[in-house]
């Protein structure tokens, strides 16, 4: 027959005996060979009746090819019905049972064989069957056409070894002479029937369409388990494209430790597989930032810059920020539909993200739709504060599933088979499952697998008795009755693959369970048939995994969890182990990219798992949740790690103190933070690791600095440099720039400022610009505690280069807010709105809303220009609550100055009072220290409190009654001693230090000529003056004249915080000592000013205090001048709003 083989395209057949070893070995050879023989003389007799051509046999197996694929067809299934009549006439267990396959295509003939994908492709297709069965490809089906005689139903689609696409197979139905065909278990849709949720579908579709016009928008679905939350979410996913949307999906996971903002990486990750050009376009400048949570960026594209160097505080807001700005570039030319699937098991970082994006998305073209449990809530979990947050901002919209009613059931159990149920099948699968559709679904799947719902021919069977059937209880009950319906190898693979998790790869599970490929291959088929599992084709691979990989994911949660609840917790913890083996295996060195799934099976696994190893993991995911600056992860993982460390292991644990207390930081756990630091500290001494020492001195100084905890400042920055010794380094000029900067804010002007003079020369000996940037910065901060205010802007300006030149953004913006405010200072406010230009739009990129130093250029440039205190006062009451979240003592001390002065221009002097004091009580010891008690002064002495406005005056700097407890400068003599020594500083410093410290014991608030004074003291100065005289206590008012030119000299133009002009100041001075001359030219000065800023709220102050000067003199025409300038200036503070000023000017005109 070989020279009659058929070439080009033909039918190819492949048959296989199923259970021949076993019949052999139960019954022996002789019984075998005469069945076997049997079998094949049948098949061999079948072959000549349908005009087919034997090419060979393969043990017991034939391979036949036909010229006509209906005579193969009708071959084979003449073949299983001469066997089932043979099978009949012996014992069962004697019955022969073959399994058949079948493919049409283009064969080649060489050497009395035929060969090509068709041949490959019929043998596969014949593995995929049962014994008495029949499958037939696709392409078979499409040429026998639609034959009456011929029965065909869809199993689905299923993989086959050697094919990249999975084929979709038919069953050849085929009856015995005697029997009808038994009932076969029909195969679901791959997408099941969706009925109902009109009211639902009618609210997604509006806010889809909101979305598209660019009016983003949140929307929650929630619902029990199975309730079709995903399925409704899929739904709106297909309009969508339809509207031309882009659609991404990510999920969430039950699951200890999984890697942060794992539902935003996998839709970047799908985003980036759909359009790698586009992908990198979008990303822009952020680019660098993305890449933290998403390395494989500089494996695709080699333009990534690195991310920007922030403190781990910021980076979070900043990366907020570029993933916001990625969103908007993308959704300004196509609309975005983002679907985060079972949000209640979402991780801190990802809610923290999708809070972020909720405050800017209704100007976006982003839909974003999320599901989740709610009766999964649990208070504890981080997502039930984010429901709560979301809905009391109104920042997201809610729509509740609940289950479908009996009419929707009825409409199910229609949809799922194309015909009219039973009424009293629905009545009980409802009564049964409660109209939930999932378990509607596996009802009815269970119930069909077992042949008691439809025939042979798929229609209601005619026999259905409703009462005789067994509806488990419970949906998990049911899910196990399928499972035990599937073959051993099928439970086997999917328990394996429920351990790896929801979603899973071919090869990682074929690296971990002990199947073979074709036996594991046919596992999968057979789960993806009973709809166990799904093929996961929108999910992008992991991080490293071969792009080509086949992944899937089950078909539902409930599924997952009914499989791992069977595992006793032994067997669970070594299947653990496993998957983290099997994981170490299939990635190698690339296995530490995945360590927060490593570090959870390994922890999970219990005490199966090496403690070192475990450890080791989480201290990985611990470092790549802070890469992603997800602080909450990190400090989780860090503290599961502490439990595991060996307690020997003194390098590790350093490493773990300095890492945890990073994290805590960030979280503003600031004690605990500095406790791990110290910790870190001590170990990496003991150590002899003076580089890692010096690094957590210099960031817990860093930290402590901008928290004005200047006593600790000191004392750890005396610690790095008494170990770094003399040898110039960054950390070493740090160190040096912070106990300067600490020196010179305590109130020690030369040992500060001779401090951070050596450590700018180190810098520039170092040739490090970023790092002299800093240390000039540091100059500018020195300046600043004296209100050397042209100092400040030449340092800042001189700074700002050379920060902008190394890329120190972060520092970059402190430097020109010092700059800015120096500039505003002087005179110079056309050059300070342009600092603030540059500064603004880069603080909003980096996520910076600095406002410890009390001054906002636009807010108060605008604030003189139209004298709107009502902007001026929301601007301040935002930053107040924002200070507070901070938890930072000069935020929010700096916030109540300038509410207080709000509250005093509207006439509120008792609230302005209150704010002034709840300043004080914030307000740090050391050079700023009189900024606070500057303004209770000034409003008690308009309350008429004379004795308490007085005692302002009387008190020493740094320890009013309400700081009792809390260091003073001159309390900190000895560790800024010991901070001097140890940089260097010479005895002539030194002697300094104990010379500024003993006057800081005697001296009040007030300034002293001739030498540098502190910026609270210079505060306290322009508000005693105004403060004296309205009290009466002219004489001394008088006094403060020459300090107040000297200020003058120094080419400062405004007082502190109300920007009072000091003309106006150097005004009342001088008329309170009868200066008239001096005190007018003062006062016309301070009228011209107010008109050429403008300065609005100056305007009507400069009227009145000129005025009481005119009337305290009385010469020919004051009196009319007088009347003139409080007429205009009532008008003026009425337009404005400042009704207790209107009184104090009414009252004063009635003296004229």
């Amino acid at each position: 027959m070989t020279q009659q083989l058929p070439e080009g395209t033909v039918t190819v057949l492949f048959t296989d005996v199923e259970g021949s070893t076993a019949l052999r070995t139960s019954h022996g050879d002789e019984t075998a060979h005469a069945r076997l023989q049997t079998h094949g003389e049948l098949v061999r007799g079948q072959l000549r009746e349908h005009r087919g051509h034997e090419v060979k046999t393969m043990g017991d197996g034939f391979m036949a090819a036909f010229a006509s694929a209906r005579a193969a067809v009708d071959c084979a299934v003449g073949i299983q019905r001469l066997l089932d009549e043979d099978n009949r006439s012996h014992p069962t267990e004697h019955h022969i049972r073959v399994r058949a396959g079948l493919h049409t295509g283009e064969v080649v003939r060489e050497d009395g064989d035929l060969f090509g994908e068709a041949v490959n492709a019929a043998a596969r297709i014949m593995a995929k069957a049962t014994g008495g069965q029949i499958l037939v490809s696709d392409t078979v089906r499409s040429v026998l056409g639609h034959g009456r005689d011929t029965e065909l139903l869809d199993r689905g689609r299923f993989r086959m070894k050697g094919f990249p696409e999975r084929w979709r197979l038919y069953e050849v139905l085929w009856r015995s002479k005697d029997e009808p065909a038994a009932a076969v278990a029909p195969v679901l849709a791959e997408r099941t029937p969706f009925v109902g949720r009109e009211a639902e579908r009618a609210d997604l579709r509006r806010l889809m369409e909101q979305a598209v016009a660019g009016h983003g928008s949140i929307v929650l679905i929630r619902g029990e388990p199975g309730v079709g939350k995903t399925r409704l979410a899929q739904e709106l996913v297909l309009e969508a494209r339809k509207h031309g949307m882009f659609d991404a999906t990510g999920r969430c996971y039950e699951m200890e430790g999984a890697p942060p903002y794992i539902p935003y990486i996998e839709m970047l990750q799908q985003s980036l597989r759909r359009g790698p050009a586009g992908f990198r376009i979008a990303l822009g400048e952020n680019a660098g930032e993305m890449a933290k949570i998403l390395p494989e960026l500089r494996q695709i594209y080699d333009d990534i810059p690195p991310a920007l160097e922030l403190p781990p505080e910021q980076e979070r807001l900043y990366l907020f920020n570029s993933i916001r700005e990625f969103l908007e570039r993308v959704s300004s030319t196509l609309p975005l539909l983002h679907v985060l699937d079972d949000l209640h098991w979402a991780d801190d970082a990802t809610l923290m993200l999708l809070q972020h994006i909720a405050q800017h998305q209704d100007k976006m073209a982003v839909l974003t739709v999320a599901t989740y449990r709610d009766i999964e809530l649990d208070a504890a979990r981080p997502f039930a504060r984010t429901l709560e947050s979301l809905v009391r901002q109104r920042l997201a919209h809610r729509v509740a599933l609940k289950p479908l009613p009996e009419t929707g059931v009825e409409a199910m159990l229609s949809a799922l088979t194309g015909q009219p149920p039973p009424p009293a099948l629905v009545q009980a699968i409802y009564r049964e499952t409660e109209g939930n559709p999932f378990f509607v679904e596996e009802v009815f799947q269970h119930l069909s697998e077992q042949g008691r719902l439809l025939d042979a021919e798929g229609r209601w069977r005619s026999d259905l008795q409703v009462g005789e059937l067994d509806v488990p209880e419970g949906v998990r009950l049911v899910i196990s009755r399928r499972l035990e319906r599937v073959s051993e190898d099928c439970r086997t693979a999917l328990t394996d693959a429920a351990v790896v998790g929801r979603d899973f790869g071919f090869q990682m599970l074929q690296a971990l369970t002990e199947l073979g490929a074709d036996a594991l291959l046919d596992a999968i088929d057979e789960a993806e048939r009973a709809n166990l599992i799904v093929a996961a084709d929108d999910l992008p691979p992991p991080e490293g995994d071969r792009a080509l990989e086949a992944r899937f994911r089950f078909a539902h949660e409930l599924i997952r969890q009914t499989l791992t609840s069977g595992l006793s917790l032994p067997r669970r913890q070594r299947l653990h182990v496993r998957v983290a083996e099997t994981m170490e295996q299939v990635y190698g060195r690339g296995a530490e990219a995945y360590a927060a799934d490593m570090a959870h099976h390994l922890y999970q696994a219990g005490a199966a798992a090496d403690p070192a190893k475990t450890a080791r993991y989480l201290v990985l995911a611990g470092d790549r949740a802070i890469e992603g600056a997800a602080f909450a992860e990190a400090l989780r993982n860090y503290d599961i790690a502490f439990s595991l460390q060996p307690a020997g292991d003194l390098a590790a644990r350093a490493d773990l103190f300095y890492k945890r207390g990073l994290a805590r930081r960030t979280l503003d756990r600031w004690d605990e933070a500095l406790g791990d630091w110290r910790e870190a500290a001590d170990a990496y001494e003991r150590l002899g690791n003076t580089e890692a020492a010096a690094r957590t001195y210099d960031d817990m100084c860093h930290h402590l600095s901008w928290g004005l905890r200047l006593a600790e400042v000191l004392e750890l920055s005396q610690r790095g440099l008494a170990i770094l010794g003399r040898r110039d380094s960054a950390h070493r000029c740090r160190l040096l720039g912070y106990g300067g900067i600490t020196l010179s804010v305590a109130g020690f002007y030369s040992a500060g400022y001779a401090m951070i003079k050596r450590a700018v020369a180190m810098a520039e000996r170092l040739g490090d610009d970023g790092l002299l940037g800093q240390e000039i910065e540091a100059l500018a901060i020195h300046h600043l505690a004296y209100s050397e205010f042209r100092e400040i802007a030449e340092n800042a300006m001189k700074a700002a280069e050379l920060l902008r030149r190394a890329g120190g953004l972060w520092y970059l913006v402190d430097d020109l807010l010092f700059a800015e405010a120096a500039l505003f200072m002087t005179g110079r406010s056309a050059e300070s709105l342009e600092v603030w230009r540059e500064r603004q739009p880069l603080a909003d990129r980096l996520g910076r809303v600095d406002l410890r130093w009390g001054f906002d250029a636009s807010a108060t440039e605008n604030l003189l220009r139209t004298g709107d205190t009502g902007s001026f006062e929301l601007f301040w009451q935002t930053a107040a609550e924002y200070a507070l979240s901070l938890h930072e003592p000069g935020s929010i001390w700096q916030s109540h100055v300038n509410m207080g002065v709000v509250h005093f221009w509207k006439g509120r002097w008792r609230e302005a009072l209150d704010s002034f004091e709840e300043a004080e009580k914030a307000e740090p010891a050391g050079a700023f220290s009189g900024q606070a008690p500057a303004f209770v002064l000034l409003a008690r002495a308009y309350l008429g409190e004379r004795s308490g406005a007085l005692a302002v005056l009387s008190q020493r700097p740094g320890a009013p009654p309400e700081r009792e407890g809390r260091p003073s400068s001159a309390s900190l003599l000895f560790p800024m001693l010991r901070a001097a020594r140890s940089s260097g500083l010479g005895l002539g410093g030194l002697l300094g230090i104990v010379r500024e410290s003993r006057s800081m014991r005697t001296r009040g608030f007030l300034p002293r000529r001739g030498r540098p004074n502190t910026q609270g003291s210079w505060c306290v100065l322009l508000t005693a003056v105004e403060g004296l005289a309205a009290l009466g206590e002219k004489g001394e008012a008088a006094k403060l004249y020459p300090l107040v030119l000297e200020m003058m000299k120094a080419g400062i133009l405004f007082r502190f915080y109300d920007a009072r002009l000091l003309d106006t100041v150097a005004g009342i001075a001088a008329a309170c000592g009868g200066k008239w001359v001096a005190a007018e030219e003062h006062f016309r000065t301070a009228l011209r000013r107010a008109e050429e800023l403008p300065h609005i709220i100056e305007r009507p102050e400069v009227r009145r205090f000129y005025a009481r000067m005119l009337l305290d003199r009385d010469a020919p025409g004051d009196r009319e001048h007088a009347r003139q300038l409080l007429i205009e200036a009532i008008e003026m503070y009425r337009r404005i709003g400042m009704p207790k000023h209107v009184e104090m000017a009414e009252a004063l005109l009635r003296e004229v």
